[in-house]
């Protein structure tokens, strides 16, 4: 039987796997959706464009049920058009199952009454039941539809209208390897996206039909977390539903004019519930114990999940005012780790840090100043950061540059040196 390690391992060949654990994402969010009775588990993978989204989701292709879509209007999903007598909805044609989206950015990059229609009808669908009655008649659909996409970061601008009515997305933040990392690993393949795929989604479907025949067997585990554990998953849902609130400002002040639209938790407790479910299941049939415990790893992914939620730029000044003992001006905020915004720039995002109750200001000298009190958001922050990188900035690219010239001085002064020794003396004898 196929295991992760099997699958790592063969992607290593072709690839760079810098974020290992985005596969045990991938392959979790299928099982969970379609071997699991638990809700819909809807996994977006943000990275930067030509960061292997489409790479790592394409051998999904041969899982049962598992169905791509490339694009989506407002009728896809349920209409009463009809073809031959039979009904041409996308959901009719799924039933159940799941929808993969290489690039779901692209299909939400629509004009905003599109957008906000697609959103709409993807939120009942979470829910499990769609009708709609049309001048042809009504159609009705009930299923269960699980979603795995890829997006760029832009992903967070296009969500963000419709998370008022409440976020269905988990959230997956992929590390990418350096450019420099990328182009010499192409220099040792030759080998194209088309026949990767062809390799790999051997390695998923026979990873896929192995934990499903150990299900079968052993039954679904019991999810059971310590105290710790339970209080980590309660921590990244509250940090997740105050990051993903909808705080509405006005257009012309950029001031907070309506009260901040925070969804409750219990969503996203349940998905991040369910994600670690699935996850225990793949570690369950890894090691064949069914008696098997949910891992720390499994919950530093739930985590980095809850971080992924809220936008790069947000993120890095939550970090940089973690690791401040002192409150932070707007500039001092900007000029930080190479963050690389003006001082208006930054205020754009602190306004709803503040709004949802993630950081705090207080008037200093006669300016505002920006700080994060001691607890566990800043504890959740401080932890989580580590394992979500950010895209380098100006700053650590310049720093990374002046230790590689000072690496690069220390090895020419090495080689002036023992040039040197080796000069002849006087006498004609070597200095060596």
């Amino acid at each position: 039987m196929t295991k992760l390690a099997d699958i790592k391992e063969k992607w290593s060949d072709y690839i760079i796997l810098k974020d290992h654990r985005a596969l045990d994402v991938i392959l979790a969010t299928v099982i969970g959706n379609q071997l699991l009775d638990r809700d819909p588990i809807w996994t977006l993978l943000v990275t930067i464009s030509s960061g292997g989204k489409s790479t790592l989701l394409a051998p999904c292709v041969d899982i049962e049920n598992n169905h791509f879509v490339d694009d989506l209007t407002e009728k896809t999903l349920l209409s009463g058009y009809k073809v031959k007598g039979r009904n041409a909805s996308l959901l009719t044609m799924i039933g159940s199952g799941m929808m993969v989206f290489s690039d779901f950015t692209s299909i939400l990059s629509k004009n905003p009454n599109s957008r906000g229609e697609i959103l709409s009808q993807l939120k009942l669908v979470y829910d499990r039941k769609v009708s709609k009655y049309t001048g042809t008649g009504g159609v009705k659909w009930e299923g269960k539809i699980g979603v795995l996409a890829g997006a760029t970061p832009d992903i967070y601008y296009h969500l963000e209208s419709g998370r008022s009515m409440g976020e269905r997305f988990i959230y997956y933040w992929i590390d990418v390897p350096s450019d420099e990392e990328i182009s010499k690993k192409q220099q040792t393949t030759n080998i194209s996206a088309k026949d990767m795929t062809d390799v790999m989604k051997d390695y998923y479907s026979s990873f896929y039909s192995g934990v499903s025949e150990w299900i079968n067997e052993n039954g679904v585990p019991e999810l059971n977390m310590t105290v710790d554990q339970a209080e980590r998953v309660r921590q990244a849902s509250m940090f997740c539903v105050s990051g993903k609130a909808t705080v509405h400002t006005n257009f012309k002040s950029g001031k907070v004019d309506q009260i901040p639209m925070k969804a409750s938790v219990g969503r996203d407790n349940k998905s991040f519930e369910a994600l670690l479910l699935s996850l225990l299941v793949m570690y369950c049939y890894e090691t064949d114990n069914k008696n098997a415990e949910v891992q720390d790893w499994m919950i530093d992914l739930v985590n980095k999940c809850a971080y992924s939620s809220i936008n790069r730029e947000r993120r890095m000044i939550l970090e940089i005012l973690a690791d401040s003992d002192n409150p932070l001006s707007p500039e001092q905020i900007g000029s930080s780790r190479g963050f690389g915004l003006e001082k208006l720039g930054v205020e754009i995002y602190l306004t709803p840090l503040y709004a949802v109750g993630l950081i705090k200001k207080a008037k200093i000298g006669g300016e505002y100043k920006w700080s994060m009190k001691e607890g566990p958001t800043r504890d959740f922050i401080k932890k989580v950061s580590q394992n979500v990188q950010q895209i380098k900035f100006k700053e650590e690219e310049k720093e990374e540059k002046e230790e590689d010239d000072e690496e690069m001085d220390a090895e020419w002064e090495a080689m002036s040196d023992w040039d040197n020794k080796k000069k002849k003396n006087n006498d004609g004898t070597l200095n060596l």
